[in-house]
């Protein structure tokens, strides 16, 4: 009788274990899949493009001074509205300028908004694809207005945790100006982008290009960063950016221009670093 009241102990004792064990597996098959699914979900609050403050000069003329040298700066958040299943609904708002600050009176050549809204689908661990809407408008009125609506899609990929590599394709509407080329002549309707990490994603490179409407030309952008800290919910980065071609502002969208710049970034610790346009 003593050993039966010791095995009916050990079971009582062992069985809830045992039984707890076997629904934590259940409800996770795939403990891998699970944390790095939750790991790349977008936060209530978080980045959704690249936010910098650069400056420098331009990259093809030798004819450098206070009235060509500039500063660009871009800030990007999101907003997760709602959550279903493995989408999120972002609002989103992006604000990129291009400012003459070592001319006298420091003028803006422009400060671009661009609210929207997508929807953002982790399809798996490797995949997500996004599809939305956005406006962006440079404010200004009569001839030097500028505006564009466009929808579209994108895709990143991810092969292995050092690369990632993605496609953005768009459809828009803009309303032309008398006497210029149509914007999306120079803009095209895709770009393509890879970026390449290291020394445990601190350091980033990203390539992208972006071909004009008839392939004659390809507006091209190269941004290499260094995070400087991983402590904090703001996360400090050295960036340096060449972009080369067309539409670096609305105002000039039809004006070639090649600059180099170096500043800062910064990337929101729980927010998604896409490192991409």
């Amino acid at each position: 009788m003593r050993n039966i009241l010791l095995a009916l102990s050990a079971a009582l004792f062992f069985c809830p274990q045992v039984l707890a064990q076997n629904v934590e597996e259940a409800a996770i098959p795939d403990e891998s899949f699970y944390e790095q699914t939750q790991r790349q979900r977008f936060p209530v609050f978080g980045q959704f493009r690249e936010t910098y403050f650069i400056t420098g000069i331009p990259a093809n003329t030798t004819n450098v001074d206070k009235h060509n040298a500039d500063v660009r700066f871009q800030v990007s958040l999101a907003l997760r509205l709602a959550r279903f299943g493995n989408v999120d609904l972002l609002g989103n708002y992006t604000e990129t300028g291009v400012w003459n600050v070592y001319d006298k009176s420091s003028p803006l050549v422009e400060n671009a908004f661009s609210p929207g809204l997508c929807a953002y689908w982790y399809v798996n661990p490797k995949l997500d694809l996004l599809m939305g809407i956005s406006h962006k408008s440079n404010g200004y009125i009569n001839e030097r207005s500028r505006s564009i609506n466009t929808a579209y899609v994108e895709a990143i990929y991810s092969p292995v945790k050092e690369l990632m590599v993605g496609g953005k394709a768009w459809y828009g509407y803009y309303e032309h100006v008398p006497g210029l080329p149509h914007f999306f002549k120079k803009r095209g309707f895709f770009q393509v982008w890879a970026t390449a990490k290291a020394l445990d994603n601190r350091l980033n490179f990203t390539a992208l290009v972006n071909p004009s409407n008839s392939f004659k030309n390809c507006n091209l952008e190269f941004n290499l960063s260094y995070r400087l800290s991983e402590k904090g919910s703001f996360l400090p980065s050295l960036f340096i950016q060449y972009r080369s071609g067309y539409c670096e502002t609305l105002v000039n969208f039809y004006k070639y221009e090649s600059h180099i710049r170096a500043g800062f970034a910064m990337e929101l610790k729980h927010g998604y670093n896409s490192s991409i346009r």
